[in-house]
């Protein structure tokens, strides 16, 4: 399994985990935040969903990114604005930062509850983004769930006609529930997902009452139990683990994909296991690059801010 070794510092997971969306790092975009500057808020009326995200567009650019965030992210996350501004400079690129369902502020858009199955309406906005703003070449890259997503778009690509050059996946996670357990052995990343969730659901109940029996998701205290509770009310899936199954990076997923697929991880990741990445390496058009350090996200490579990520896509792209 190839590994890297860029100067990751600080070397503590968990710091590395927090500064990858930690407002801190904007600090870098003070003078100038160009592609939030310049971008204009886009609504994508599809089959299965109405989303939006945001384009900036550059004129006679010949590669267009597609950045999806994590689990409770949105197109404003720290790591999304960061890299699509060193991406807007150093590649004078079109970008376009996806909100995935009742992400940012857009629970009101559909009636019925974000899930992580819901792969048609992610491909159909890739697919229509890429109508709407053509290029030459098309970079598909996604943090955590996003990097989940990208994976399974790669996957699908083929079937649904999308075009794709190169996908970059960061710490995605392969085994959902195994990602899961995880976050429930530390009491500070379970609560963590759970207030952002929690807050996001009361979002959801203010705009689609409809989907919630009553407001008992704010009493439960695990994020197992709240999975339970939303996914069989809201769901075909009669069980969390028939849920999980369902966005599982498996053999079959891997064979499908026909692009190059870059994925980043960390072997310190507090929330993805390692372990699961053991079937990933050698299959065919993946590209799997792990380092010793640098957390969720994070890989940040000094005082200054910036993200291995960063140069990776860059360079690779």
């Amino acid at each position: 399994m190839p590994t890297c070794k860029p100067r990751i510092k600080p070397k503590n997971k968990h710091l590395q985990s927090f500064l990858a969306s930690s407002k801190i790092r904007l600090m870098r975009l003070l003078k100038s935040n160009t592609v939030k500057a310049l971008s204009k808020k886009v609504q994508l009326n599809l089959k299965s969903a109405v989303l939006e995200g945001y384009i900036t567009k550059r004129d006679k650019a010949e590669k267009l990114y597609i950045l999806l965030h994590g689990w409770e992210g949105s197109a404003q996350s720290t790591y999304i604005q960061l890299l699509a501004n060193e991406l807007y400079k150093n590649k004078r690129a079109t970008i376009f930062r996806l909100n995935f369902r009742d992400h940012g502020d857009t629970h009101h858009l559909n009636k019925e509850l974000f899930h992580s199955c819901r792969l048609d309406e992610v491909c159909e906005a890739v697919k229509k983004i890429k109508e709407l703003y053509r290029c030459k070449e098309t970079f598909v890259c996604g943090f955590s769930l996003g990097g989940n997503f990208a994976i399974r778009v790669a996957s699908k690509a083929q079937e649904m006609a999308i075009n794709i050059t190169k996908v970059f996946a960061i710490s995605p996670p392969i085994n959902p529930k195994n990602s899961m357990l995880a976050i429930e052995k530390s009491p500070l990343y379970s609560r963590y997902f759970l207030r952002k969730w929690q807050k996001s659901l009361e979002k959801k109940y203010k705009t689609h009452p409809e989907n919630f029996d009553n407001n008992q998701y704010k009493e439960i205290k695990s994020l197992d139990k709240l999975t339970e509770l939303l996914i069989i009310k809201n769901t075909d899936y009669n069980t969390t683990d028939e849920y999980f199954q369902g966005y599982e990076i498996n053999t079959q997923v891997l064979k499908n994909i026909k692009a190059e697929t870059h994925i980043l991880m960390a072997k310190d990741d507090p929330v993805i296991p390692f372990s699961d990445f053991a079937g990933i390496e050698g299959q065919k058009h993946i590209v799997l690059k792990t380092t010793e350090h640098g957390g969720h996200c994070g890989f940040i490579t000094g005082w200054r801010m910036h993200s291995w990520v960063e140069e990776y896509i860059i360079k690779n792209s």
